[in-house]
């Protein structure tokens, strides 16, 4: 989905361009040479709230400069659900988000600002969450991610994965059987209250016929005896 990343004064990076292609990429480098950087700038353009190089965005910002500005390439094709951005009719789209150095930051697309929900909002739509862990992961979150519940790993695996929706979906089901079963439930107690008061009304009907039956014969002999 990312076509490529460009970095102008971030962290180490004076001005710097990286292709990526589909399927698995490498970088390799000796230590110190930038390589987990260009994965962490990813994760700041999508918008993920954790880094463990800096306490604050401006400190990515590269010695001396006022600003630094990290721009990735996205692939804009229309997919099952859509386009990510359906507002622009290109194949490939530019996200930017630029880091000041007081503090605040901006982001544009297409070199058009808009706000940090526009962009996490259109890439949500793909099951695309920049704070799941497995979906990008930097130095020292492999303790972090140990150090979480199974049934959350479980989430995130789902997540990354594209199987949240089937879980919601199976969950979704169950409570459904849940509730049938507990309708159909309260539907045989009704229906055995139903038999129950039918019962009663129909021993109450046969002795409405029999004291019908001797008043009729009480009648008859009232009659013989009067003539």
């Amino acid at each position: 989905m990312i076509k490529g990343i460009a970095l102008t004064n971030f962290m180490s990076y004076e001005n710097a361009y990286v292709p990526l292609g589909s399927g698995l990429n490498l970088i390799c480098g000796p230590n110190g040479a930038g390589k987990s950087s260009i994965l962490l700038a990813i994760s700041v353009v999508l918008g993920q709230t954790y880094t463990e190089r800096a306490r604050r965005l401006s400190d990515l910002i590269r010695w001396r400069a006022d600003e630094a500005r990290i721009t990735l390439q996205l692939d804009n094709r229309a997919r099952e659900h859509g386009k990510p951005f359906p507002q622009y009719h290109v194949d490939t789209v530019t996200v930017t988000r630029i880091l000041k150095r007081n503090g605040s930051y901006q982001y544009l697309v297409q070199d058009h600002p808009v706000t940090k929900n526009e962009v996490t909002n259109a890439l949500a739509r793909y099951g695309l969450n920049p704070d799941n862990i497995l979906v990008i992961m930097h130095q020292l979150m492999v303790g972090k991610f140990a150090s979480i519940s199974p049934n959350d790993k479980l989430e995130m695996l789902e997540e990354a994965v594209g199987f949240q929706s089937y879980r919601s979906n199976v969950l979704e089901a169950q409570e459904r059987l849940t509730r049938a079963a507990g309708e159909g439930e309260s539907l045989a107690q009704v229906l055995e209250s139903t038999k129950e008061t039918h019962e009663y009304w129909r021993r109450e009907h046969e002795r409405f016929l029999q004291k019908k039956a001797l008043d009729g014969k009480l009648a008859e002999l009232k009659r013989e005896m009067a003539w």
